[in-house]
């Protein structure tokens, strides 16, 4: 049995929404309902001023024709899929194919340029609801999700709960683009970063992980185990390896995190990232086995906050979720939610200032 895509819109600008949440410790946060998407997080850098980190946009209906995804939340399955088809039970389903034959971030109509509803709004804390119905962009299952942005002290703490009445894919992320110097403030190629990972995916030309298993990252331009600037490790990179950083104009590379474990699904250290200027040092923590790094090699002049604009490397995203493609392999976890199960994905970011 064969089953294809259908459309599903929900855009009316007047359905878009604001909503601004504090922290106990002062950080701020601006968000809007139109992809449940974070458009600012304000903290203070090491000389105490007040920091915007996250690129974005100043009125939420500029996010309409925006197709960079700038903190939005991603579904109902984040990054691509080759062929734009997968099979579950031996039933094959169709994708939009919208690059190269593929599918990306579930578009042309992702969970991006969703309405949400605004469930609940505290001083810390807003919650978002989206129902996505059954064949939406190509999905099975009525999937039914809650996107929960809470600020704690110097913190982040984004959770995502869903329950679908059939077996799907569900592998949501967030997209949110960082600059801990501030957003329009420089590249963040002098930012030091580590991951924790041994091992990379390399791509093929279209950002499709290769066949066969990650590669380990030792001697490559992906060995991010010890905290480095990103400049530095680019630099690293031999003809021997092939031109990875080329294919994505940097990095645009998933890094599965050492010791994950379906049946143990805590919050690990995914990523930490740190500001050259700024001295915000921001650590990720996630419940995925994968976390994937872009440098926004693909942004060019992007009208920002403030009259800013975006090329590329003015932020990184760090998008916790499943191997890109990983419904057609089978050497990594598949995002798959049984009908009936919860679907949980938690992501925790926290915040220290270095002098």
């Amino acid at each position: 049995m064969t089953h294809h895509h259908k459309t599903t819109t929900s855009t009316a600008d007047d359905d878009i929404q604001t909503v601004s949440i504090t922290g106990p410790d002062g950080m701020t946060a601006r968000l809007t309902n139109h992809g449940a998407r974070l458009m600012s997080l304000t903290i203070p850098d090491r000389n105490g001023r007040m920091t915007d980190v996250v690129l974005g946009k100043d009125d939420p209906h500029d996010y309409l024709a925006d197709d960079t995804l700038m903190g939005a939340i991603v579904g109902r399955n984040a990054n691509r899929i080759r062929g734009a088809r997968f099979a579950i039970n031996g039933c094959e389903y169709h994708l939009a194919a919208t690059e190269g034959g593929n599918n990306n971030h579930s578009q042309p109509n992702g969970y991006e340029h969703r309405n949400w509803t605004v469930r609940d709004v505290s001083e810390s804390c807003v919650e978002f609801a989206l129902a996505s119905p059954d064949m939406d962009q190509g999905f099975p299952g009525r999937f039914r999700v809650h996107v929960r942005y809470v600020l704690t002290g110097r913190g982040l703490r984004l959770t995502v709960r869903g329950v679908v009445d059939k077996t799907t894919v569900a592998n949501l992320t967030t997209h949110t683009y960082w600059n801990l110097d501030g957003e329009g403030n420089g590249d963040i190629l002098t930012h030091r970063l580590r991951i924790p990972a041994t091992r990379f995916y390399p791509t093929d030309e279209q950002f499709i992980p290769l066949s066969g298993p990650a590669q380990p990252v030792t001697g490559t331009a992906m060995d991010f185990r010890d905290s480095k600037t990103i400049e530095f490790t680019m630099k690293s990179e031999l003809p021997a390896h092939g031109s990875q950083l080329a294919i994505a104009r940097g990095y645009n590379h998933a890094f599965p995190i050492d010791g994950y474990d379906a049946a143990l699904p805590e919050c690990r250290l995914m990523a930490q990232v740190q500001g050259a200027h700024s001295g915000i040092r921001m650590s990720v923590y996630a419940n995925t086995p994968t976390v994937l790094l872009y440098t926004a090699g693909f942004l060019d002049g992007i009208d920002g906050k403030h009259g800013h604009r975006y090329g590329p490397a003015s932020g990184l995203c760090l998008e916790p979720g499943f191997v890109p493609d990983a419904m057609n392999r089978t050497d990594c976890p598949r995002p798959l939610l049984q009908a009936g199960d919860r679907y949980r994905l938690d992501i925790i970011y926290r915040f220290a200032v270095i002098s």
